[in-house]
């Protein structure tokens, strides 16, 4: 059995001191070095503590705090049906009615968050005439590699939140539902690359029970594929994100 102890830094937050749920989903794929994970997210993963990451067998890797398991991951093969993309065109249209630019569940997010200083500036919105949001994406080179590309956990966060984006847009604005991210499902097929335009989308797949699902996908400059994902996100009472815009569209942008 494999282990390494590490500390999610706060710059990764998604809520105030939590790391952001599609980052972890990649930092355990980067642990299994496998290019399709499926990550169940058990607990709020806290930023700024000491954390274990295990490999209790081939293709398994467990994410462990002192209290216990927080998200868990198997390599596996993630399929999903992508619907047809939008047009850079298109997607930059949607980035600037971004609804979450005046008002924001959770401002201070690492992907989509207008307060986060140094976040990733993922700003879906919905495409007329699609059932999708969209945005337009240039990754910057402050979050890639020495290869120029971005790792893992980024690309998979970046899958995470324009997921719930295409619910939120596509739900009653008045429904009192409030989510976490349960399961996150990714596929990294080719690099994504910063300082070159990339489109992103979201769909809404539909609700089984107290269980919203959304896809996602990534594509590159030439219209290739770099990422697919797929989001579980589980209907709690009391706290989560507000699918209803109106329940958030209204609130101040403050810093997380």
């Amino acid at each position: 059995m494999a282990a390494g102890e590490l500390r999610i830094d706060p710059g990764r937050a998604g809520l105030p001191e939590l790391a952001h749920g599609g980052f972890v989903a990649g930092m355990l794929s980067a642990a299994l070095a496998a290019g399709s994970t499926h990550v169940r997210l058990r607990r709020p993963v806290p930023t700024g503590h000491a954390l274990r990451i295990v490999r209790p067998a081939p293709g398994l890797a467990e994410l462990h705090d002192g209290a216990g398991l927080l998200a868990d991951a198997v390599a596996t093969d993630v399929l999903i049906q992508v619907p047809p993309l939008v047009t850079p065109e298109e997607a930059r249209a949607a980035s600037h009615r971004f609804p979450g630019a005046a008002g924001h569940p959770i401002p201070g997010c690492l992907v989509c968050g207008p307060a986060h200083p140094d976040g990733l500036h993922v700003t879906p919105a919905p495409v007329s005439g699609r059932a999708v949001v969209a945005a337009y994406w240039v990754p910057s080179a402050g979050h890639a590699g020495p290869d120029g590309t971005l790792p893992p956990e980024l690309v998979s966060a970046a899958l995470d939140c324009p997921q719930l984006w295409a619910l939120m847009a596509h739900v009653p604005p008045a429904t009192s539902d409030r989510v976490v991210t349960s399961v996150l499902e990714t596929r990294i097929d080719a690099p994504v690359r910063a300082g070159v335009p990339h489109v992103v989308i979201g769909w809404p797949i539909g609700r089984d029970g107290r269980r919203w699902l959304a896809g996602a996908a990534i594509a590159g400059p030439d219209g290739e594929l770099c990422a697919v994902g797929r989001q579980t996100a589980a209907v709690v009472g009391g706290w989560g994100v507000p699918l209803g815009r109106d329940h958030w569209s209204s609130a101040p942008v403050a810093t997380a």
